[in-house]
C-alpha cells in the first residue's frame, strides 16, 4: 500500500510540474454581498491551490464566458488535504465536511443565489460525501452539480436530483471504473470544459445574462 501511495502521488507530481498555485475564495472573503451564482469547487489528488489546474481553472473560465465577463460568479475551492489516502479511503472526510459547512453557509447568508457544486477526481468523492451529510431540505436546493473523472461514476447523488447532474467520465479512464491506474484519459477533462460550464449554469442562463445554453438533455458524458 505505501509503494502504491508513492507511486501515485510521484505520477501526479511528474505531470504537474511545480504548476501555478491557485486559490479561490470568493465566499469566504465577501461577507457583504451575495453573488448572482456560487461555484464551490473541491480539487483533485495532489493538484496545488485549492482548485488545482487540471479541472478547475478551465472550467471557471468556460463559464464566465458564457456569462459574459460580468463577474457574476463566485468561486469557492475546498481546502482540504487531497492526498492518496483520501482518495484510497473513499474521498476525504474533511474535504467533505469544509464543503458542506460551505454550503450551508452559503445557503444561509445567501438564499437567492444558485449553488454549484463541483468536483474533479477525489474530489468528486467529496461531493458525494458532503451530499449524504446533509439533509434532503439542503440538497434539494442546489442549483446544479458537475463531476469529473468521479471515482463513483454510477452511483447517485444523495438528495440532489438526477437532472441536475452531469457526471464526464472519459471512456478510458481507470478511475472512472473504481480502479486506480492514472492515465492520460484522466488527466484531460479540462476538454471538457464548455460543455461543462454549459450544463452547469442551466436553468439559471436568463437571470445570469446568458446568450447560450444546453439544454439539459444528458447527464451523463462518456
Amino acid at each position: 500500500m505505501e509503494d502504491f501511495i508513492e507511486k501515485g502521488t510521484n505520477v501526479l507530481k511528474a505531470f504537474l510540474g511545480e504548476g501555478n498555485i491557485i486559490k479561490q475564495n470568493a465566499l469566504v472573503k465577501n461577507t457583504t454581498t451575495c453573488p448572482s451564482m456560487a461555484v464551490i469547487f473541491a480539487r483533485g489528488t495532489a493538484e496545488p491551490g485549492n482548485v488545482g489546474i487540471l479541472t478547475g481553472p478551465p472550467f471557471f473560465a468556460a463559464m464566465a464566458a458564457y456569462m459574459n465577463g460580468t463577474n457574476q460568479l463566485a468561486v469557492q475551492g475546498v481546502d482540504y488535504p487531497a492526498d492518496v489516502v483520501g482518495f484510497l479511503a473513499g474521498g476525504s472526510q474533511k474535504g467533505a465536511d469544509k464543503m458542506a459547512s460551505l454550503i450551508n453557509s452559503t445557503m444561509t447568508k445567501c438564499p437567492g443565489t444558485p449553488i454549484l457544486l463541483s468536483g474533479y477526481s477525489q474530489g468528486a468523492q467529496v461531493v458525494h460525501l458532503a451530499t449524504a451529510s446533509l439533509p434532503s431540505n439542503t440538497t434539494s436546493k442546489i442549483a446544479s452539480v458537475v463531476l469529473f473523472g468521479d471515482p463513483k461514476n454510477g452511483t447517485a447523488l444523495t438528495g440532489v436530483d438526477a437532472a441536475k447532474v452531469m457526471t464526464i467520465c472519459h471512456s478510458g479512464d481507470d478511475i472512472c471504473k473504481g480502479g486506480n491506474q492514472l492515465s492520460l484519459s484522466h488527466l484531460n477533462y479540462s476538454s471538457d470544459a464548455n460543455a461543462a460550464a454549459m450544463f452547469a449554469l442551466g436553468s439559471a442562463a436568463p437571470m445570469l445574462g446568458i446568450t447560450s445554453q444546453k439544454l439539459r438533455a444528458d447527464n451523463s458524458l462518456g
